[in-house]
């Protein structure tokens, strides 16, 4: 039973922010509350059994002295200063809020496990969802919100070495937990999440998985939208990159209706079909085009036969020379002397065949007929394997291209889940969370074209993806250098040690609830320690992270230990090939 203190304790001040309690006898104190500390919880009730719930900020030494001045040094007393966080309603549920307490109230009570568990037993237990227990004590589970804390936006951040990968692999591997019927009739249930995985630590910690590198990652570049090609092709700080985007665009419209005659409103950002290799001739050609000095129409040598005369461009072709008076430079001639060497060297790069050069089993391209085997590969509806969890290893991408990949992927994941809503049956919804590790990386703070297209295609996923069934889990250890407009629509934290005072308080301030007790010990947390707070939990808390079987290779090298062994001798001849990208 909660220990009642009336004895122990003597109320100052309610405010609305702040309770100042007074403890009298500080040796009986200790024997009662032995685990008693900052951040823990105070019952607070007046003669109609009104109770609010408080959360202790703070204590300080009460000095007193005598008639003459001279401190009084036996027995001190303190002050704990204790912020109001909500109250047990008649039915002794907890609700978050404010609650009227009849002046003065006139009891105190330490809150214990039993306490403590019918403050977290608000949950309903069809959704509840348990992956940690309270720090303070690790007998408590501590259940959220499942529903609230999946359908709105999570942030999980901290330092590293706070146990950061190994808390978002516990969460997941938790909400991708079959029941104990599916278990036993072997049966996927209807977790859906994709996990941009920088580093290529998550792997082991899902072991069923769906593992995407850039071996077998299939994303044509004729995916992209506008933005994208531009962000991939475009030079925009050049001073004809206006012309440079009009003919490109002008180039890529025009092959989407050539390789697509079939189907109507083919534009720009249309998802279909188009040869890169086409449209760098395309501008190759412009580049060195003459036309006709009276009627201003190309002067081309010899046609290709069978070719109608707006595809001719297309081809590799000879322009008749110039003659004074006659025949001129063509109206862009020269003008992608930069241009079209920048586009063949991009053409050419190795690195970026999976993106540019794509190709089957069979060297043949993909197609606008294979997009619903490129989209499948993400949503964990393989040909040969479905799975809860698709994995895309980031590793092995080339960083210029980081952020177009995690765009164009997470664009074509708000597709999938926009258009589901209006052709799903039964009602069958199927949710999906899409997890961005070390989200900083590629949706920053800062302002640049070089991050435009992702940022827009994530801020678009942060502000309507929940309408439709699409929510988004943000990791990083910079929380300060992401997206405000990004960062800001999460709802639920789960914010591990943070050292970096600027990401402290940038973390603070964005928090749906100000509770300084606990934000303050946000520098002190442990390994493995959050404070979770947001829709999802009835008040804030610092919690234990459960320990998981399957954990994400992501463990600290042991420096000392691994120095002090024998010296080891290294393949080189393997290690340079690996360096080489050499099969």
């Amino acid at each position: 039973m909660p220990t009642a203190t009336n004895d122990i304790f003597r109320i100052l001040t309610v405010a609305p922010n702040l309770i100042q309690i007074e403890v009298l006898n500080a040796e009986q104190f200790k024997q009662e509350s032995q685990d008693f500390t900052i951040g823990s919880y105070l019952k607070i009730s007046d003669e109609a059994d009104t109770s609010i719930i408080a959360l202790v900020q703070s204590y300080k030494i009460k000095e007193t002295n005598t008639g003459n001045g001279e401190l009084v040094t036996t027995s001190p007393s303190f002050i704990l200063d204790a912020q109001p966080i909500g109250f047990l309603d008649a039915s002794g549920n907890f609700r978050r809020g404010g609650q009227q307490i009849a002046i003065p109230p006139n009891n105190v009570e330490i809150a214990d496990v039993t306490l403590l568990k019918q403050i977290y037993a608000s949950v309903e237990s069809e959704k509840k969802f348990v992956f940690s227990t309270l720090a303070q004590n690790q007998s408590i589970e501590i259940a959220v919100d499942g529903d609230k804390f999946f359908s709105k936006h999570i942030a999980v951040i901290g330092s590293t070495g706070s146990g950061k990968s190994g808390t978002v692999a516990k969460i997941l591997q938790e909400g991708m937990m079959p029941t104990h019927e599916q278990t036993q009739k072997a049966l996927l249930n209807n977790t859906h999440i994709l996990l941009f995985d920088l580093h290529g630590e998550y792997g082991p910690a899902f072991p069923k998985s769906n593992r995407i590198d850039v071996s077998n990652l299939i994303l044509p570049y004729w995916l992209m939208n506008s933005e994208e090609l531009e962000e991939m092709f475009i030079e925009s700080r050049e001073s004809n990159s206006h012309n440079q985007i009009s003919q490109f665009k002008a180039a890529v419209t025009l092959n989407k209706k050539r390789h697509n005659a079939g189907l109507p409103k083919v534009n720009y950002d249309t998802p279909v079909y188009f040869s890169i290799e086409e449209v760098y001739r395309y501008l190759y050609n412009q580049n060195i085009a003459t036309k006709n000095a009276s009627t201003g129409t190309l002067e081309i040598e010899t046609k290709i036969a069978g070719i109608s005369d707006e595809y001719q461009l297309f081809e590799t072709i000879k322009f008749k020379e110039k003659k004074q008076g006659q025949i001129n430079s063509g109206p862009y001639a020269s003008e992608f002397d930069r241009f079209v060497p920048r586009l063949e060297t991009k053409l050419n790069d190795d690195r970026l065949g999976f993106l540019l050069k794509p190709r089957k089993a069979d060297s043949s391209e993909f197609k606008t007929g294979d997009l619903s085997k490129i989209l499948k590969q993400f949503i964990g509806y393989g040909d040969t394997k479905e799975t809860n969890i698709t994995i895309i290893d980031l590793s092995g991408i080339p960083f210029e291209v980081l952020s177009i990949v995690v765009s164009l992927i997470s664009r074509l994941i708000f597709d999938f889940c926009f258009y589901y809503k209006s052709v799903k049956q039964n009602n069958d919804e199927v949710p999906f969370l899409l997890v961005l590790e070390e989200a900083h990386n590629y949706i920053p703070q800062s302002e640049g074209s070089k991050y435009s297209s992702v940022k827009k295609s994530i801020e678009r996923i942060a502000k309507e993806g929940r309408k439709y069934g699409l929510s988004l889990m943000i990791v990083s250890q910079r929380p300060s250098e992401i997206s405000e407009t990004i960062f800001s629509q999460c709802n639920n934290f789960v914010a591990m040690r943070l050292t970096n005072p600027t990401d402290q308080q940038y973390v603070k301030r964005l928090m749906p609830d100000s509770v300084s007790a606990i934000t303050d010990t946000l520098p002190v947390l442990e390994r493995q320690e959050a404070l979770i707070i947001g829709d999802c939990i009835p008040i804030p808390t610092i919690v234990k992270v459960k320990e998981l079987a399957d954990k994400p290779a992501s463990n600290d090298i042991a420096f000392h230990k691994e120095w002090k062994k024998d010296w080891v001798k290294l393949a080189f001849d393997h290690l340079i090939k690996k360096m080489k990208k050499e099969p």
